[in-house]
C-alpha cells in the first residue's frame, strides 16, 4: 500500500473551499481519491441541491467514469481545502500493475457499488468487463469449482453466464487463461494477467 500512496500523491491536486471538483452532468474519464480535506457529494431535484453524503481521507469517487460511458450522476464540492489524487485511466491501470493488494480492494469495492448501479452496469464497457474478469481471477484462482465461479462472476458485472463465457473466451484468445477439453479454466497465467492490465484490457 506504500506504492499506493506514493502514485496517488504524485498526482495530488489542491481543491481550494467552495471549488466543485465536478458538477453533475459533466463527462470525464477520471476517478478522484481523498487524500486530505473533505467533500460533500449533491444531487439537483428541480430547484432542490441535496446533499447526499461527505466524503473524507481514504475515500474515492467518480469511479463511474472509469467502467461506463454515462455523465456525473452528482456534483462533488470542497467543503474544507482539499487535496486529491486525479486518477486518469492510465494511471489507474498502473496502480493496478503496481499492487495486487490495491487491485483486490478495488475489485470488492467496484462489485459493490456497480450491483446498486444498473444504469452503470448496462452502460459498462467489454473491455471493462474483461479488466474485472481479471481481477477476478486474480482474486480467486485457483476455483474450487470453475462453474460456480464463473456465475459468481457474472453475479459481480451483472451479467449472464452465456456473456461471462464469451469474455472467458477472449481471455484465452489473449493468453491470460487456458480452456481444457471440458472447456472449463485450464489454466490462469499470472504474469500475463498483470501485462494484460497494464496495457489497459484493451480490446483486440
Amino acid at each position: 500500500m506504500k506504492t499506493y500512496a506514493r502514485l496517488l500523491r504524485k498526482f495530488g491536486k489542491v481543491y481550494r473551499k467552495g471549488v466543485y471538483v465536478f458538477r453533475e452532468g459533466e463527462t470525464g474519464r477520471e476517478m478522484y481519491y481523498i487524500l486530505s480535506g473533505k467533500i460533500q457529494v449533491e444531487k439537483s431535484t428541480g430547484h432542490v441541491k441535496k446533499v447526499l453524503t461527505e466524503m473524507g481521507p481514504g475515500e474515492y469517487f467518480g469511479e463511474m467514469a472509469l467502467l461506463a460511458d454515462i455523465p456525473r450522476s452528482a456534483s462533488t464540492l470542497a467543503v474544507e481545502d482539499s487535496v486529491i489524487a486525479v486518477i486518469s485511466e492510465d494511471t489507474f491501470h498502473r496502480l493496478l500493475r503496481e499492487s495486487a493488494g490495491v487491485s483486490l480492494l478495488l475489485l470488492r469495492e467496484f462489485s459493490y457499488r456497480l450491483k446498486n448501479t444498473t444504469e452503470a452496469l448496462e452502460g459498462m464497457s467489454r473491455s471493462w468487463l474483461k479488466l474485472l474478469a481479471v481481477l477476478y481471477f486474480i482474486k480467486e484462482w485457483p476455483f474450487p469449482s470453475c462453474r460456480e465461479a464463473l456465475s459468481a462472476l457474472a453475479a459481480v458485472t451483472g451479467r449472464q453466464v452465456h456473456e461471462i463465457m464469451e469474455i472467458i473466451s477472449e481471455l484465452e484468445r489473449d493468453g491470460v487463461i487456458a480452456l481444457n477439453e471440458d472447456g472449463d479454466v485450464g489454466a490462469f497465467h499470472r504474469e500475463r494477467a498483470w501485462q494484460y492490465l497494464e496495457e489497459g484490457a484493451k480490446e483486440g
